[in-house]
């Protein structure tokens, strides 16, 4: 629902805004006039601020979201491939079912986040260094006033090209976005954010900056009478850990939507950089409400990003929907892939109707499937098939058999799972998930602040109990580490329950 009536706003100020003269934004000359920008000028993010939010989205997993850069993709860009079997499995990609569209829309929504971060990082920049000097005081937006130059512009396009976008695709997205008066225009004079700066006195984090603007880029935002802030960056001083959230609610004929979402970016110093994305999306009206979360984790494959050719990336996609009967429908996509292509497995489980989908998949650079198999477990009958052939000559780099993260350390839990309140208690026996705190922190009260997350499945239908735990933290926070169950409640509230299992390093 919320991607309806943003594309509703975004066609409508495509088509007002599409008669333009030709587009010369991409001739020689104007490429090498980006390039010596970029090239002769530094960042106009201050130093302190952390330059980046994210690692960078392979383009195989992401499309523009819509206007100027919807429109230049490839014309022979297609949803599928052309099979002529029709059985499970092309009925399932017919049907657009595929991990590589989760994918898809998992990036999207990375994007729809961070699509304007260095706008705002620039414009925090503007008054920062006076809401530094008065930590926890509110600066009204307006304190600081910050004029668009060439180089900020191409600051901005290069942070929507590290999003998975060509530089064409990136220059029609800008265009969009400066025509829906989200990015500012060159010689544009914007008002800095109404923003407080805080400092942290906890090990996840040092610096905290809470921010939000107008609806208008040009007009002043007040500081909010409720000290509820649009957006937040939490960050670590040597930028080794980035966190940044935002809030976004929407009401309209009578459903309401809201999407809290964040990104939580480690660079550790010789780890491959990794992004970790958390969204909770409930959906009300008429009496029912639908609840939704997603987490998104993905990884560089090389510990130099210099050297991560082709925004080559480890992924692991899930997520959890609550339809309004109570039942779990949970999706899970694992694999590797980058602008080139690649090789993804999905599961999709249903235990409320009883039916499970085990997929298969290799695509190319446009996403277009390129291998397709279906093992089918449920009603009224199980089923197997595939399309295609599986190129391992192609697509061998991309194949595991598990995926894993680079952490700092490994852990397991003490009591086998299901046990010690995980995978226990009424709702919770087919699908639980957990994040791990740092002792003596609440989730309830700094949900940001877990040094872990993980997610148990029971399989009814093919395979029984599964389980897997992500720990972020470092080696000496495993022993006093605590567990705490993560859930949503009917109002859509996220709750967290502290459970008697404990985790130790493997």
């Amino acid at each position: 629902m919320k991607h309806f009536f943003l594309l509703l706003i975004v066609l409508f100020m495509t088509f007002e805004g599409c008669k333009k003269e030709k587009d010369e934004s991409n001739t020689l000359s104007a490429l090498a006039t980006r390039f010596f920008i970029r090239t002769l000028f530094s960042s106009n993010i201050n130093t302190e601020l952390p330059s980046n939010l994210s690692v960078a989205v392979p383009r195989s997993i992401r499309k523009p979201s819509s206007g100027l850069g919807a429109s230049l993709i490839r014309q022979n860009r297609s949803s599928k491939m052309a099979f002529t079997n029709k059985g499970i499995a092309q009925d399932t990609l017919d049907y657009g079912f595929t991990g590589q569209n989760f994918l898809t829309e998992g990036t999207s929504i990375v994007a729809e986040i961070l699509r304007d971060s260095k706008k705002d990082l620039v414009l925090i920049s503007g008054s920062y260094a006076i809401a530094k000097a008065s930590p926890g005081v509110c600066i009204p937006g307006g304190t600081g006033t910050v004029r668009i130059t060439q180089s900020m512009e191409e600051e901005f396009l290069e942070g929507i090209e590290r999003l998975g976008l060509s530089p064409e695709e990136a220059r029609g997205e800008l265009v969009s976005l400066q025509n829906e008066g989200i990015l500012p225009f060159t010689g544009q004079s914007v008002p800095t954010p109404a923003m407080v700066y805080k400092r942290l006195s906890n090990d996840e984090y040092d610096v905290e900056v809470e921010y939000s603007f107008a609806d208008a880029i040009g007009t002043p935002q007040p500081c909010p009478s409720n000290n509820k802030f649009q957006k937040a960056i939490k960050f670590k001083t040597d930028k080794s850990k980035v966190f940044s959230s935002i809030n976004r609610s929407l009401k309209v004929f009578g459903i309401s939507l809201s999407v809290e979402a964040s990104i939580t970016y480690i660079t550790q110093a010789g780890k491959k950089d990794k992004a970790i994305l958390n969204i909770k999306q409930v959906t009300s009206g008429s009496g029912n409400t639908d609840k939704s979360t997603t987490r998104f984790t993905f990884e560089e494959c090389e510990k130099d990003t210099s050297a991560n050719s082709n925004n080559c990336v480890t992924l692991n996609y899930s997520n959890v929907y609550d339809d309004p009967a109570g039942n779990k429908i949970t999706t899970s996509v694992k694999g590797r892939t980058n602008d080139l292509g690649g090789y993804v497995l999905t599961e999709y489980i249903d235990n409320g109707n009883n039916y499970e989908y085990y997929l298969t998949e290799t695509y190319d650079p446009n996403g277009d499937i390129t291998y397709f198999a279906v093992d089918y477990y449920g009603a009224p009958a199980d089923d197997f098939e595939e399309l295609g052939v599986l190129d391992t000559g192609l697509y061998g780099e991309f194949i595991e058999t598990t995926y894993t993260f680079e952490w700092d350390a490994y852990v397991d839990f003490t009591t086998a799972l299901p046990g010690g309140g995980i995978g226990q208690g009424a709702g919770f026996t087919e699908y639980d998930a957990y994040v791990i705190m740092p002792a003596g922190v609440d989730p309830n009260v700094y949900p940001d602040e877990f040094i872990g997350w993980g997610e148990f499945y029971n399989n009814v239908n093919s395979g029984g109990p599964v389980y897997y735990v992500d720990f972020y933290g470092t080696a000496n926070q495993i022993p006093s580490a605590v567990v705490w169950r993560y859930a949503i409640d009917t109002n859509g509230n996220e709750v967290y329950t502290i459970r008697a299992n404990t985790v130790v390093q493997i």
